[in-house]
């Protein structure tokens, strides 16, 4: 495990303290203390999360320049921003060293927004939607304070709020973290199903056939029809829910760091059989991963890899002998047993 050096959260400029988050939750090796300290800061100052997204808009505006000549530069900066030293950074410099640092020692994680970029308002004739292609993150702030991080190929329609706070997520997955509301519930729509909080972080996904619910902080209801006639549960941090089409629901304890890893771009598996990393990874590539032999998609597999990177995962399980290449092209790698 790699330490961290502590982000200066108290510095009386908030965008340059964003900037340098920015940097920090974009690097290599996120810290579980270094996310926690982040969303302290966040929630300390209204002032936070506004300067929290207006660094995020410039990272939006930058795009991926991977080819710019001043890139080497900027990467300096970036990684030199949490680190002591005796010459300081502008709020310029910061914020430009934050939109590339995911740049940093590999490929980059693309966070932009797709669609209407609009507060919600009760009396909208068009719903907005914001949505992300294969591989992409997505976040963006809604006219309450709370944010939403959408995952690969995923959507998010923001309806019309009035007494509640409600979205509904058409496909794929994203992370919920609520503002706090007493008099207006924060409700997630997902087929027939809601999913409601007050003040609270969750990750919904959508599987065919599957939902699953990840709750982080506070708590969430869940209400809505199942193989036992129409239920509500209450979830409690560190759970699990899932409702399968042909199951009952359950709920149970899970690892949260690891299941949030994909917000930094990042896939952890702690001995999962070879094919459930392999559905993982094709989630987020649009080259595809197929394993031919069931022997070798039973093989347990452990690590952290970044997302959409096929190429590196499938170099990592070769060279531990997990698994060899029996056909590569530009649409899919076949694996099968490694060779003797």
């Amino acid at each position: 495990m790699t330490s961290t050096t502590p982000v200066n959260d108290r510095h009386d400029d908030p965008d340059v303290t964003a900037a340098t988050w920015f940097a920090r939750l974009q690097g290599d090796a996120v810290l579980a203390e270094d996310r926690r300290a982040f969303e302290r800061w966040l929630a300390a100052d209204p002032r936070n999360t506004v300067a929290w997204a207006r660094c995020q808009d410039v990272w939006n505006g930058l795009g991926l320049l991977e080819a710019d000549p001043a890139l080497a530069a900027l990467r300096a900066d970036a990684l030199a921003a949490g680190e002591p030293s005796s010459r300081r950074l502008s709020r310029r410099g910061l914020l430009a060293a934050a939109g590339v640092v995911a740049m940093v020692g590999g490929a980059a994680v693309g966070w932009r927004v797709l669609g209407k970029k609009a507060a919600p308002a009760a009396d909208s004739s068009a719903d907005p939607i914001f949505t992300t292609a294969l591989g992409e993150l997505s976040t963006f702030h809604l006219a309450d304070g709370s944010m939403v991080t959408l995952g690969t190929d995923s959507a998010v329609r923001v309806n019309p709020w009035d007494r509640e706070r409600r979205l509904t997520l058409v496909r794929g997955q994203a992370f919920f973290k609520v503002a706090k509301d007493a008099a207006r519930p924060f409700v997630v729509a997902v087929g027939d199903k809601l999913v409601t909080a007050v003040g609270t972080a969750f990750d919904v996904r959508l599987d065919p056939g599957k939902l699953s619910v990840t709750l982080l902080e506070g708590r969430v209801r869940i209400a809505g029809p199942s193989p036992r006639g129409d239920r509500m549960v209450e979830m409690s941090a560190g759970s699990r829910f899932v409702a399968a089409d042909a199951a009952d629901w359950t709920i149970a304890a899970v690892d949260t760091v690891k299941e949030s890893s994909w917000l930094q771009g990042r896939l952890v598996f702690d001995g999962e059989p070879l094919s459930a990393v392999v559905d993982e990874m094709n989630r987020f590539s649009a080259r595809k991963l197929r394993v031919a032999d069931p022997v070798v998609a039973a093989t347990p597999v452990s690590g952290v890899f970044k997302t959409g990177q096929v190429d590196a995962f499938v170099a990592a399980i070769r060279s531990y002998g997990l698994a060899d290449i029996g056909r590569a092209d530009s649409d899919e790698i076949v694996l099968v047993r490694p060779r003797a």
